[in-house]
């Protein structure tokens, strides 16, 4: 089997055609070069470089070897991640990218359950409405990406379930001048000081959409939110004290409702939480494959959906 020392060499010089301008590249001598270079054809049983005096181009062979060599590269570099997560234990770890409704709503129940199954797993949980989740997980930044994936785009090498769809509960204090109207429609929502996440571009068509889609409706929704943040603590609180109005799904002001300090306002044709989950469908570790078991329990059946 060939070594990475020799893929490497093999690499820099089919790329440059100069045994000089490879090995510069390498860091080594001219015949330690060499040395890799014919190790890789005893290795691979073939002339993969036709020599001349002053350059060199693969062979016939040589080029067919080529994409095998790539192959046998990404295998190396999966072996060797795989073996160092095994060394480090951090196969056990899960690193979760979500949107500010999923923590409360699917994320804990999701967690409690893996943990009572798994108790030597550990998780890292990272709440953002601004994250773009193929990129990070792309970057190794997170492992899986749990939230609203309606505006991302299609990406290979990874897998995709949806999850069951929620109402949005919009909430105020008891007090608030919004309960005395009964049953109100989004627009009315919006006339109040409304705080929640970043509402990115599918929230906002959405929102348009809900209200009527017509110019009145995008001037409404681009004035939104007035105060913005993805705490949804700091937001609960916000209605509470401050007289704002806010959205989430029901599990997010489930204490403060039951104490009586926010209570739920009711409205027609309340808009759908739409969320997913996505993961890569290389390097599936411990913790993510336990992770994403657990979360099929709340999956959608798209011909149902």
């Amino acid at each position: 089997m060939l070594t990475e020392t020799s893929l490497e060499a093999f690499f820099h010089l089919a790329e440059t055609n100069s045994f000089q301008e490879a090995a510069r590249r390498m860091g080594v001598s001219n015949a330690s070069l060499t040395r890799y270079i014919q190790q890789a054809e005893e290795q691979a049983g073939m002339v993969l470089f036709h020599r001349g005096r002053n350059n060199c181009r693969l062979t016939r062979a040589g080029q067919e070897f080529l994409p095998l060599a790539r192959k046998l590269e990404q295998d190396l570099g999966l072996f060797s991640r795989q073996l160092e997560l095994l060394r480090s234990g951090e196969g056990r770890q899960l690193r979760v990218g979500c949107g500010p409704l999923v923590p409360r709503a699917l994320i804990q129940p999701v967690l409690r359950e893996v943990m009572k199954a798994h108790p030597n797993l550990r998780f890292q949980l990272d709440v953002s409405a601004r994250i773009a989740p193929l990129e990070r997980m792309q970057a190794g930044e997170i492992d899986m990406f749990i939230g609203d994936l309606t505006h991302t785009p299609e990406a290979d090498n990874v897998e995709i379930m949806m999850i069951a769809k929620r109402p949005v509960m919009f909430v105020a204090r008891p007090e608030h001048p919004i309960h005395a109207q009964g049953v109100v429609t989004l627009k009315q929502v919006f006339s109040y000081p409304f705080a929640s996440p970043h509402l990115h571009k599918h929230w906002r068509a959405t929102l348009i959409k809900a209200l009527g889609g017509d110019a009145e409706a995008e001037a409404i929704v681009k004035a939104l939110p007035q105060v913005e943040s993805d705490d949804y603590h700091f937001l609960a609180h916000l209605a509470a004290e401050d007289g704002f109005v806010v959205g989430a799904v029901a599990e997010t002001f489930e204490e403060m409702r039951a104490l009586g300090r926010l209570k739920e306002v009711l409205t027609r044709a309340p808009i759908t939480w739409n969320i997913c989950a996505v993961r890569k469908t290389e390097d599936v570790t411990e913790a993510q494959e336990a992770f994403w078991q657990a979360l099929k329990a709340y999956e959608v059946n798209p011909a149902a959906a």
